[in-house]
């Protein structure tokens, strides 16, 4: 009897474990905004992840509206939104026609 609470002690803190890992594993990520800091139209430019930091809603706006990126909505951290610069099939022309706003 004692062998069988054991195991169903075991067998409710694996189920326990499971639970909290899938419920942490699939939150819902919140898109961030990342601001393009260059003024370059240059593909390599767009592209390079040293030109684009994080910023909030509230900091002060891109000036005029234009074609050029200014800021972009991303799900994911720094290192997500580098992964994304660098593949292959991203191109400039997508994050600037799906850009939250743009500059001149």
């Amino acid at each position: 009897m004692k062998k069988n609470k054991i195991l169903f002690g075991l067998a409710a803190l694996v189920v326990a474990f499971g639970l909290v890992f899938s419920t942490s594993a699939f939150k819902a990520r919140v898109p961030v905004l990342y601001q393009y800091t260059s003024n370059s139209s240059d593909e390599a430019d767009i592209l390079d992840i040293e030109n684009w930091q994080p910023v909030d809603e509230n900091s002060p706006s891109c000036g005029t509206a234009g074609s050029l990126v200014c800021r972009f909505y991303f799900d994911g951290d720094m290192s997500d939104l580098q992964d994304y610069l660098e593949n292959p099939t991203t191109t400039a022309a997508q994050i600037n026609s799906n850009a939250e706003s743009t500059k001149l």
